[in-house]
């Protein structure tokens, strides 16, 4: 693997929340892991979220999550490069999965308030969670970023509870990743928590939170189409990154249509020749015939019609076809 820089950017930076390989009997295909790792490096990205909800993270065991990401180092990741998802249902795994994150050297972890008792859970209740898991954890190297997906877990991370945390411990809290598509939330956050690392999720939102002073994005679009992505990061201003967003849309649109993780796993089957990678964790399944087929049929012609340059699985014949080559491998 090529070597990469030790470190995250800290600007105009491009992670992408790897989805997850799964073999014949449902662990992390860590060798196949890699090779994505690597398609998306040669793309471009700048880093790897590693277990986080495209990753269908909370699905695996911890010792799933800790043997995976051990395999990742050691074919040569760098761990200054990787964001750790540690959201599990109980503290003990979470401090677990933190301290082996830690104990690695990775940038910071990643983690979303519980996605038990949803509408039960008050702001203080989401304070006592995250504090109660910064206490268990007890460690002066813990950067943790907060995840607010209210689609996915029911409990959104108000500002009222970030400051809370901030300020209860300081230096502790590194950012927040915003997924839950308001871009005048993502911008308050962006203007009250400017010492913080503001990731948005929404990636057609990039051109407005790159400009207005956030970090990048943590995105799942980026495991199919992360040269599309890195041409916005490198488009020169935010006019020219508007440019960039009808494209965005009109693949997000189609991997829209079906469970975005079992998606985006159709379409780098189809890529790679691995048909494993279509394997999903439940209680998600796969993408059913015709269905899948139809997807896929419209996804690549969708990519076909992008510039060569901004296509990840179909460049130009004049291009350079390794990262593709390397993606299909045996």
């Amino acid at each position: 693997m090529k070597i990469q820089t030790p470190a995250l950017p800290r600007i105009d930076c491009l992670m992408v929340a790897a989805a997850t390989p799964l073999t014949a009997d449902l662990h992390p295909d860590i060798k196949l892991l890699v090779r994505h790792i690597e398609m998306l490096f040669g793309a471009g990205c700048d880093g790897i979220a590693l277990f986080g909800t495209t990753g269908e993270g909370t699905e695996f065991s911890v010792e799933d999550r800790t043997e995976a990401l051990d395999g990742v180092i050691a074919a040569g990741v760098a761990p200054g490069r990787l964001i750790v998802s540690v959201g599990a249902l109980s503290i003990p795994d979470i401090a677990r999965l933190a301290h082996h994150a830690l104990d690695r050297g990775v940038d910071s972890l990643l983690l979303m308030p519980p996605c038990v008792y949803r509408g039960g859970i008050t702001e203080d209740g989401t304070f006592r969670f995250y504090a109660t898991v910064i206490d268990r954890i007890s460690r002066v190297d813990l950067k943790l970023c907060l995840y607010h997906f209210p689609d996915i877990c029911g409990v959104p991370l108000t500002t009222r509870v970030i400051r809370r945390l901030d300020e209860a411990y300081p230096g502790i809290i590194s950012g927040v990743k915003d997924s839950g598509g308001d871009l005048d939330f993502t911008e308050a956050l962006i203007g009250r928590f400017s010492h913080l690392s503001i990731y948005t999720g929404s990636e057609t939102h990039l051109p407005q939170t790159l400009a207005a002073g956030a970090r990048g994005t943590i995105c799942g679009l980026g495991n199919a189409m992360p040269r599309l992505m890195r041409a916005m990061f490198d488009a020169p201003t935010a006019f020219d990154r508007r440019k960039l967003v009808p494209a965005l849309l009109g693949g997000d649109s189609i991997l829209s249509r079906k469970p975005f993780p079992a998606s985006v796993k159709a379409v780098l089957a189809s890529a790679s020749g691995e048909p494993g990678w279509n394997r999903v964790l439940p209680p998600m399944s796969e993408i059913a015939m015709p269905e899948r087929d139809w997807l896929l049929r419209d996804f690549f012609s969708w990519e076909q019609n992008l510039p060569p340059a901004w296509r990840t699985f179909q460049p130009s014949e004049q291009e350079d076809r390794s990262q593709v080559v390397k993606m299909k491998r045996a």
